[in-house]
């Protein structure tokens, strides 16, 4: 116990600073390191995921203070940005905390295998961010440095009809969505959204109660938490499509090209 009192004390004093650990994962057969980096005085949370599995590297940091979050994917040249969704994402204080509980513990390590799967559900939509301004310093600082293209992710409503996209990774991103050249036998074409293989996650031990035991703080309700999110795209199909084939005329999506 002093040794978790010993290490809330540092923290505290390091709340301007950047806080630099990770987690081993296994992830069925694959094995890797997750980085993580926290600033307690900005609130702000970086995560690095390498490549594996169906899973893109990836590289995402969240701004608390701003409620937003900017994810880059190498692999696809391109970076990401969204609100934070609050219900699904720690701030730096209780990342960093739940690492010190973990460390503790003796542990710093998650399987899949006992972790619980949060899955979000957003797309994007060609829609490029033009007017970084309003993203601060910090993010504009994070998502130029890869100098790639930047979007705005929406999410996806829940009674969306979401249909797979066939063998199509890799494939060029258009801005837009065009139109569909199709006229689905005299049947209305319907906005569908569609999921791209590959996807990004990342890993973490998350403690959401601090109790007070003999005048000590101890962590409660502590648990491993896997966010996986699905690339996914807007899309127009015929109405009786169920798969859909990016070298086919029965839809068109933003992601197809």
């Amino acid at each position: 116990m002093l040794r978790l009192q010993i290490c809330v004390i540092l923290v505290s004093f390091v709340t301007a600073f950047d806080l630099k650990f990770d987690y081993q994962i296994r992830e069925g057969k694959a094995r890797f390191v997750e980085n993580i980096e926290t600033n307690l005085g900005k609130n702000i949370v970086k995560i690095h995921t390498p490549a594996h599995n169906d899973v893109l590297e990836s590289y995402l940091m969240q701004d608390f203070q701003k409620g937003k979050q900017i994810r880059c994917l190498p692999s696809l040249r391109q970076c990401r940005l969204r609100d934070i969704d609050r219900k699904t994402s720690s701030d730096a204080g209780k990342v960093t905390e739940s690492y010190v509980h973990s460390w503790n513990k003796g542990t710093n390590s998650i399987s899949s295998t006992n972790a619980t799967v949060i899955k979000e559900m957003y797309y994007v939509d060609g829609e490029e961010v033009v007017n970084t301004v309003e993203l601060g310093e910090d993010l504009r600082t994070f998502y130029e440095s890869f100098e790639y293209p930047l979007y705005i992710e929406k999410n996806i409503p829940s009674d969306a009809k979401v249909l797979n996209i066939a063998s199509s990774s890799g494939r060029r991103f258009k801005r837009t969505l065009q139109p569909l050249n199709n006229d689905c036998k005299g049947k209305d074409p319907k906005r569908v959204f569609g999921v791209d293989s590959g996807r990004s996650c990342n890993y973490l031990k998350i403690c959401e109660e601090v109790a007070v035991v003999n005048g000590n703080r101890v962590f409660t309700d502590c648990g491993n938490v896997h966010i996986t999110s699905p690339l996914a795209y807007i899309c127009v199909c015929c109405p009786w499509v169920t798969v859909i084939n990016p070298k086919g005329s029965e839809c068109t999506c933003t992601k197809m090209g």
